[in-house]
Formats: C-alpha cells, structure tokens, sequence
C-alpha cells in the first residue's frame, strides 16, 4: 500500500512553523471518572489570536470567558469541554496562564507585621491534590450523614454544573430580589444524587433544605477533602526576600498581569 504523505500544496497541509504549539499536562483527577480514562489532556498554547478572548469587555463580563479558552484550547478530548471536572479545568487554566505570561503572579499578602504588601506567587510550586479515594461504578462517593446516619452519595461537579449554578443563582437573586446568594445550596443540590437510595431530584432538594447544619458542613467539608484539584496554599515572596504564607486568589484579574 502507498504511503500518504502531506503534500504541500495541499489545503490540508498546516507548515510547521503555523501550527500551534501544545503540550499534554497531567490533570488532578487523572482521568478516573472520566470514560476514556485519559490522565492528561493535549492543550495548545495561548496566541496573539487568542488575545482578543482576553480584551473582550462582552465576554470578560459575560462569565463566559474561561469556557471559551478550554473550548479552544484544549484538544483530542472525545467528549464535550464543558463536562471536564473543575479540578481539571483550573489545572488547564494554569497551563495556559504560566505559559502565557510566566510562573510569577503577583497579588496582595499580608507580612508579618499585618502590613499588606505586594507579593510574588511561583505558579509553577503550586501542587496537584489527586483522588485518594476510589469511586463507585457509577463514579460515586460516599458520606454517612453522622446526625441521621443515613448514606448520601455525591459527586464531583463539572464546569456545565457550575455554568447551571450560576444561572440558577442568578434567576433566584432575581426573584427573590433580597440580594442573597443561594448557590450554597444549589451547589450542594447537583452534588448529591442520593440519600439512602431516594434518587428523585425534588426529594433529594427537600430532604437537603432540612438536613441539620452540622451534617451540611460536614458533608461539604469531606467532599473539600476528597476532591481532587489544585491547593492553592502557597508561599509569595515579599520585598526584603522573606516568605509568607498566602492563598492564591483565582480569580476574574487571573488573566490580567497588568491589573
């Protein structure tokens, strides 16, 4: 059989020095709940094409900003963007970060003396939290309820749970026109698919809104504890060359060296 080659004259043909260079990373939930079981993911890196993503006021303050850089970055998934876990799509938002601007993230810390001062974060330090804990064949977990005993089972959300969140959130703020989040609650709603075998949806909602205080707190605490993702616990370096101890604020500005 011949060997097909490129041919340059092809409109198939893609030059080397066109093509968008990428990398395969490693994510945090090593690809266990996932069907295709693949523990890293090829991302491309971020462009000068790719900066009008992160010019754009309309998407910047639509929210929509990161799905359309995991949309477009990343590749050879076999399955929708949209439904990679969390933890997995802050990994790749790193990635495309450091890569794009660098290891150092600067943000304000707190020294030793209760000053707040500018400091120095080495994304490249931050670790990886993997899944210690094997799921169920259904990509499940448990908790027992200590108050009542009775056995939830959760799972891990995704970056569509977290998009229908926010617009249920949003629909309720509207609603209830008080100003008051509620996406505690909502989040813990797609997280928990049973309760001692109840499945259906408004009989989990309901047995959740009366579920005592400490065993949601204690439910939200392990499934925190459990879930695989980035620990955001670090060090920043501080003028004078001390070290401090901070918590890396992921948010909107991430993007944003200049800011």
């Amino acid at each position: 059989m011949e060997e097909k080659i490129n041919n340059p004259v092809s409109p198939d043909y893609i030059p080397a020095e066109y093509q968008v260079p990428f990398d395969v990373i490693e994510i945090p939930s090593q690809g266990i709940l996932y069907k295709n079981k693949n523990k890293s993911i090829k991302v491309e890196y971020l462009t000068a094409f790719d900066e009008t993503i992160l010019s754009s006021p309309n998407i910047s303050n639509s929210g929509n900003m990161t799905d359309i850089l995991i949309n477009r970055k990343v590749k050879d998934l076999g399955f929708d963007p949209l439904d990679l876990l969390v933890c997995d799509r802050i990994a790749i938002l790193l990635f495309l970060r450091s890569t794009a601007f660098g290891h150092e993230y600067k943000q304000l810390v707190v020294n030793k003396l209760g000053d707040v001062v500018e400091g120095t974060i080495d994304l490249s330090s931050l670790k990886q939290k993997k899944l210690s804990i094997n799921p169920d064949a259904d990509g499940l977990f448990d908790f027992v309820l200590p108050t009542t005993n009775q056995i939830a089972k959760f799972r891990f959300l995704t970056g569509r749970d977290e998009a229908e969140i926010d617009e249920l959130d949003a629909n309720y703020i509207k609603k209830t026109n008080d100003g008051i989040s509620n996406k505690l609650f909502f989040r813990l709603e797609k997280q928990v698919v049973s309760i001692n075998g109840v499945t259906d949806k408004i009989k989990i909602s309901n047995l959740l809104k009366n579920l005592s205080l400490k065993d949601s707190r204690l439910l939200r605490k392990y499934i925190s504890e459990i879930e695989p993702g980035i620990d955001f616990d670090t060090t920043a370096g501080i003028h004078g060359g001390e070290s401090v101890s901070c918590f890396l604020r992921f948010n909107s500005s991430f993007f944003f060296p200049e800011l």
